[in-house]
Formats: structure tokens, C-alpha cells, sequence
């Protein structure tokens, strides 16, 4: 009899720790909709940091593949919270959420590259006419000298 008894208070206590494990870590259709809404507004942010740094100049085709896959993850997010299965959207929305803040951040450092190299590109086209024109009223100058030396001769 005290077996049973045993196998009872256990059986209750496991029945016990186990309704409690599941309630700690319930998600609510809020929280789990906030979520996948912050993903969402960090994803357009990640997007428009792209694409701003694409239009400096920088070569983003690096960053196309995670932004596809951290969209890919915002997908499965809400169609997590539509199907009901709030923790999972909260899991795939915090990948989203990281997936695009590291694009967003390599998307700001690939701008500044981009427009650092602008700017020393221009100062190299600069240099370029200068020291062109230099050569060219030298070889005139070496030119006039030959030619002048020339006739007196």
C-alpha cells in the first residue's frame, strides 16, 4: 500500500512540475504578435540600409542571401501567430530579428567603404588630370626646346 501511495505523490508531483513548466513558458497572441512585428519593422530597416548602401556604390550582393533568409524567417513567423503556435512565431521571429540586424549593421559598414572610396576615387581622378596636364605642358616645353635647339643648328 505505501508503494502506491508513493507512486501517487509522485505521479501528482511530476503532473504538478510539468502543468508549471508549460504555463512559465506560454506565450500570448500579444506578446507573440509584438514580436513578429518588431522582426517585421527591423527587416524594412535591414532593407532600406541595403538598399541605401547600394546606392552609394557598395557591392551588397553579399548581403542579398541573409536578407532572403531573415525574410524567409519572418514568413514562418506569422504564419506561426496565424496557425495559433505563438512560441514558435516568437522563436522564428527573434532569428529574424538577429538575421537582419547583422545585415542591417554590415549594410552601414558596406556604406561607409562605398562612399570612402567615392570620395578617394575623385581625388585620384583629380590627380590624374593634374599630373596629366603637367606631362602634357612638359613634352610642349621639351617639344619647343628641341625644335627651337633644331634650327639653330
Amino acid at each position: 500500500m505505501r508503494f502506491w501511495v508513493n507512486v501517487l505523490v509522485i505521479s501528482l508531483l511530476i503532473v504538478c512540475i510539468v502543468s508549471f513548466v508549460h504555463a512559465a513558458f506560454a506565450v500570448t497572441y500579444q506578446e507573440a504578435a509584438d514580436q513578429v512585428a518588431e522582426a517585421d519593422q527591423t527587416l524594412r530597416n535591414a532593407f532600406n540600409g541595403v538598399l541605401d548602401a547600394e546606392k552609394n556604390g557598395a557591392n551588397v550582393s553579399a548581403l542579398l542571401p541573409r536578407l532572403t533568409e531573415a525574410g524567409s524567417a519572418l514568413t514562418r513567423a506569422e504564419e506561426a501567430l496565424r496557425i495559433g503556435n505563438y512560441s514558435d512565431a516568437v522563436d522564428r521571429a527573434g532569428t529574424c530579428k538577429s538575421l537582419a540586424s547583422s545585415v542591417a549593421g554590415d549594410a552601414v559598414a558596406l556604406k561607409i567603404d562605398a562612399v570612402a572610396a567615392s570620395g578617394n576615387w575623385w581625388i585620384m581622378v583629380l590627380f590624374s588630370v593634374a599630373a596629366s596636364v603637367v606631362f602634357v605642358g612638359v613634352l610642349f616645353f621639351v617639344w619647343r626646346w628641341f625644335k627651337d635647339r633644331k634650327s639653330v643648328v
